[in-house]
């Protein structure tokens, strides 16, 4: 069912009060071990230096990209399983009932679901999750801020990443006690997401910035003017391998993740110089050479889109994401919103509070 935003926004009005002010005194940092045994594909490129950078982009943007003329960085796979211990720097936000599992995208942190700067509550998921009776369980992909800093080529990959949310689900489940689960991801952690609820039973699947479908994906890679992570800001990241890319500038990055005139300039200059994070060489070729089984996905599923979401679906959702619903064969419930006002990082557009109340009616609606 496709929910025009219209009608849904006159739902939200009639039905809920504003989101009160929530304290985060129930929330705690904490770190994860987290054991993962998967196979690893071999990652036949290597980025030193920005010329590196623009010639992958050149290469993953190229209108043959992903035939015999210029095929996918990936030279084979590991036969054998690889067992790889990693820490997983989290946010939990209180225990028992019903939790929110949150996945963040590339060139993001954990941050995206709790903004820091001056005056963000109205941009905070997690604030408003944990006002609408909800635990939250906020973490950082592995190498990403708070969690371990990892090989950017064996290590940083998709199927790796969808382990960890697989063991997160587990944690989350059996050592804090939650009664169901939703896995919300935003972007790559969309990817992520229902990768791990093809796999691992969870109750609902909530996913933003996300259509199913790299079609409109090249002016995302072109467009953020991909650089050396520890090239472009050593102070803050030194301690990355040269296989962690990140946006160009502030106005690149604005590009991609916003929409004029739907946002402050204010949160997407917050946004780049301290949410934003770098990603990992090896994540997008094994997530495109990796099939996810979107049948086997038998949770109710909201894929909820910023209208003008540049890598999604090409600067403009509207009437999209009916191939994305068909996607999800196995799952009696399918809703999808496809005109907010608002690009990629929806949370950080001035309709948030909306969106995050549309989540939570959908979620409510679902039992959770």
């Amino acid at each position: 069912m496709r929910t025009p935003f219209l009608a849904l926004i006159l739902s939200v009005t009639a039905t809920a009060s504003p989101l009160p002010s929530t304290p985060t005194s129930t929330c705690k940092d904490i770190e994860i071990p987290i054991t993962v045994s998967v196979p690893r594909f071999i990652i036949n490129t290597t980025v030193n230096d920005n010329w590196d950078a623009a010639t992958l982009t050149l290469n993953l943007t190229r209108r043959d990209f992903s035939t015999s003329a210029d095929p996918l960085p990936i030279s084979g796979n590991m036969t054998s399983e690889v067992e790889s211990t990693y820490v997983i720097g989290a946010t939990l936000c209180g225990t028992g009932g019903p939790m929110l599992v949150l996945t963040h995208g590339i060139i993001e942190s954990k941050l995206y679901w709790q903004p820091t700067f001056h005056q963000a509550q109205p941009y905070s998921f997690v604030d408003a999750a944990i006002a609408a009776g909800y635990s939250v369980l906020n973490y950082d992909r592995i190498g990403v801020a708070s969690s371990s800093k990892v090989n950017s080529l064996s290590d940083a990959q998709f199927q790796v990443e969808t382990a960890v949310l697989n063991s997160l689900i587990t944690y989350a489940r059996q050592t804090v006690n939650a009664s169901q689960i939703a896995l919300i991801g935003h972007s790559y952690g969309s990817y992520i997401s229902t990768a791990s609820a093809s796999q691992t039973a969870v109750e609902a699947v909530v996913l933003t910035g996300f259509s199913g479908t790299f079609t409109y994906f090249d002016p995302f890679l072109a467009g953020a003017g991909l650089r050396v992570a520890n090239l472009r800001d050593p102070g803050r990241w030194s301690d990355l391998d040269s296989g962690y890319l990140t946006s160009s500038d502030l106005y690149a990055e604005s590009y991609v993740y916003f929409a004029e005139p739907y946002f402050e300039h204010s949160v997407a200059e917050w946004a780049y110089r301290v949410a934003s994070e770098p990603f990992a060489l090896g994540e997008l070729p094994s997530l495109l050479a990796t099939d996810i089984d979107y049948g086997n996905i038998t949770a109710p599923v909201l894929v909820l889109q910023g209208k003008y979401d540049v890598s999604a679906c090409g600067g403009n959702c509207v009437g999209l994401l009916n191939a994305t619903k068909a996607l999800f064969t196995g799952s009696e419930v399918v809703e999808t919103v496809d005109d907010l006002p608002a690009g990629h990082d929806l949370n950080l557009h001035k309709i948030a509070p909306q969106a995050f109340e549309m989540i939570f009616n959908f979620l409510k609606a679902q039992g959770l």
